[in-house]
């Protein structure tokens, strides 16, 4: 499953509006509602580590894992730009979300911005699942996001243009989407173009991108021995709608 190949090295510009704060402020204050303050957490496909950061400023010991060395390398260029007195930094390590064993449990595990639409199958699923589970202390949570499929099938994919800047440096990303309605996919191809002082440089990649349905993912959870607590549309508390693309699920080891 290797993705974010070239695309990686402008994952930051692209997303740099994202609310990295906001999304770990929820996650964690939902992991506090449902009884436990973390003091240790293990962060699956943290990506350039933006969430990870965000819950470290919180005080909690952020373990990152993630399967692209470009992302990890950008992640640690960020972190080294802080002061070591300001917060104990995340840890970043390379690993494949399905099948990294750390030799240690955390009082949570996160999998953030589609980790879990990544996996294009129930058994790719079922391992990140199972890989939370095992790192997980008694009573530990998990929580996750995904792409809802009533919401997806209610609002199906376009064509999408974006466009950031940064100084001198301006990217334009196309995303053209492939629905492939059976399978429960997506395939999003991108074209991106990188304008520097240098000159003009492009790319294309295609990501394929898997939207879930509540009944799966409760049963893939039970699966992999949690049991599900709370589910909700992405940054509120209300069971997912039709209206919510995005959506989460909290699940007890």
């Amino acid at each position: 499953m290797p993705v974010f190949k070239d695309y990686a090295r402008y994952y930051n510009l692209l997303y740099r509006d994202k609310d990295y704060a906001g999304e770990s402020a929820f996650v964690v204050n939902a992991l506090r509602r449902h009884g436990r303050e973390p003091k240790t957490l293990l962060d699956l496909g943290c990506g350039t580590g933006r969430h990870a950061l965000a819950m470290a400023r919180a005080g909690i010991a952020v373990t990152g894992v993630d399967m692209s060395e470009t992302m990890l390398a950008l992640g640690q260029a960020t972190l080294n730009a802080h002061s070591p007195a300001e917060f104990p930094p995340p840890d970043l390590r390379c690993g494949d979300a399905r099948a990294a064993r750390l030799g240690k449990t955390f009082d949570a595990v996160v999998s953030l911005f589609h980790v879990m639409s990544y996996q294009n199958t129930e058994d790719d699923a079922l391992a990140v699942m199972e890989t939370a589970r095992a790192h997980l202390k008694p009573g530990g949570l998990f929580l996750f996001d995904f792409w809802h499929g009533p919401g997806v099938l209610r609002d199906p994919p376009e064509r999408r243009e974006r466009n950031m800047e940064d100084g001198a440096t301006r990217v334009r990303r196309v995303a053209v989407p492939e629905h492939r309605v059976n399978d429960n996919l997506v395939i999003v191809n991108y074209s991106v173009t990188l304008t520097t002082p240098d000159g003009i440089s492009r790319l294309n990649e295609s990501h394929s991108m898997r939207y879930w349905f509540l009944p799966e993912l409760r049963r893939l959870a039970r699966q992999a021995g949690f049991a599900v607590l709370r589910e909700g549309g992405w940054m509120h508390d209300a069971p997912p709608s039709l209206a919510d693309w995005n959506a989460w699920m909290l699940a007890s080891a």
